[in-house]
């Protein structure tokens, strides 16, 4: 196990996943045996954050139950259907006075790895960068990892776009980690994109 950070990871499962269209909720849909959900947590356990903050909402007593066990605070944000933003200000109410800054993961990524978690704490700790933004070919992707100096701008976020709203207000002050395989950012809205990554 490596050393842990001071960077505190926020997990969103609050989604309601409209454009899945099954009759699983995204969050639990089987991958390897497993749902999506504890696939990533698990991933972001494995890597240097501090502490794992799951957020749910949408379907929160059957995501919170695929989650027993693992090493993981549940977070409910009652207001889900507002959008990521309000899911963003349920993880950040529950982040620790010590923590150095936020690593927002989203719970569609199924091939997120515990490495990339890495790479971005490693960035944030050494450029002291206020947001640190994996990227492939020029595109921005997530997890993004956001400085307590910037918690209060998050707090204040509303509607479906989450911190992405602040790139532009910090655009000078944006690092970026370039990545040269693009699967660790894929994220799925449906089950065929789950049938392309083959899972």
């Amino acid at each position: 196990m490596p050393d842990s950070s001071t960077v505190t990871g926020v997990l969103l499962a609050a989604g309601p996943s409209r454009r899945f269209m099954a009759a699983v909720p995204k969050q639990l849909w089987p991958i390897d045996g497993e749902p999506l959900v504890a696939r990533v947590a698990k991933a972001a356990l494995e890597s240097r954050v501090a502490e794992l903050i799951v957020v749910v909402g949408h379907e929160a007593d059957r995501v919170s139950d695929v989650l027993a066990g693992l090493r993981v605070r549940i977070v409910a944000n009652p207001a889900f259907m507002e959008g990521q933003a309000s899911s963003v200000k349920s993880g950040l109410s529950a982040i620790g006075l010590e923590a150095s800054g936020a690593l927002f993961i989203p719970a569609d990524q199924p091939l997120l790895g515990c490495d990339l978690i890495d790479r971005l704490i490693l960035s944030f700790e050494v450029t002291g960068g206020p947001i640190v933004v994996p990227t492939f070919e020029g595109e921005r992707g997530a997890p993004v990892l956001f400085a307590r100096s910037l918690f209060h701008e998050l707090a204040g976020l509303v509607g479906d776009a989450g911190g992405r709203q602040l790139f532009s207000r910090h655009a000078d002050n944006v690092v970026e980690l370039p990545l040269t395989d693009p699967a660790p950012l894929v994220d799925v809205d449906t089950p065929e994109d789950l049938e392309k990554l083959g899972l």
